[in-house]
This record gives structure tokens, C-alpha cells and sequence, in this order.
């Protein structure tokens, strides 16, 4: 699971890397930086729940099992929080790169 994850990861942000985004297509541009965004979340996603998943079971054979888990799930629900904010940022850069090249290139 976890290699399909960054196969997938890594297939979006190649794809974007070589795509010259184009200042005139913007939109087009942003989309592709959106989906790319967006894969790389639900990649994130994905391998956090597995961890979460697997942490759920080390709690299983303990008297407090049920607070074990739900302190764990406390813990990854913060890490991806963090984890995803800080993929919006990267993709907010790229974008606001991408806004400032072609605006440097029309002046």
C-alpha cells in the first residue's frame, strides 16, 4: 500500500514537473497543479490511516484499549492535519510562482 502511495505521488509531481505550465493556459495550469495537489492529499491520507491502522493494533490486547485508540487517533488526525496544510502550502507556492512568472512575462 505504502509503495502504491508514493507511486502515485511521485507520477503526479513528474507529470506537473515536466509539463511546462503554460502561462497561456492558465486555467489549465491550475488545474493540473490542483489534481497533482490533490493526489499527493489522498496519498498522504492513505498512508496515514495505514500507520493509524497499525498503531490501533498494538492497543488491541490492552486493559484501556478503547482510550489507547482513541489517543492514537487523536495523534495521526494532528499529523495529517499538519501533513496536508503543509502540502496546500507547497502547491500555493508553486502556484503563486506560476502567477508571478507569467505576470513578469506579459510586462
Amino acid at each position: 500500500m505504502k509503495t502504491w502511495g508514493f507511486a502515485l505521488v511521485a507520477a503526479a509531481l513528474a507529470h506537473v514537473a515536466q509539463a511546462d505550465l503554460d502561462c497561456g493556459r492558465p486555467a489549465t495550469a491550475r488545474n493540473l497543479l490542483g489534481r497533482a495537489m490533490l493526489a499527493e492529499i489522498e496519498s498522504a491520507e492513505d498512508l496515514n490511516r495505514e500507520a493509524m491502522w497499525e498503531a490501533f493494533g498494538r492497543c488491541g490486547g490492552q486493559p484501556a484499549a478503547e482510550a489507547c485508540r482513541e489517543a492514537e487517533r487523536r495523534r495521526f488526525t494532528v499529523e495529517f492535519e499538519r501533513r496536508k496544510a503543509a502540502i496546500e502550502a507547497q502547491y500555493k507556492h508553486l502556484l503563486e510562482d506560476f502567477q508571478a512568472r507569467c505576470q513578469a512575462s506579459v510586462t
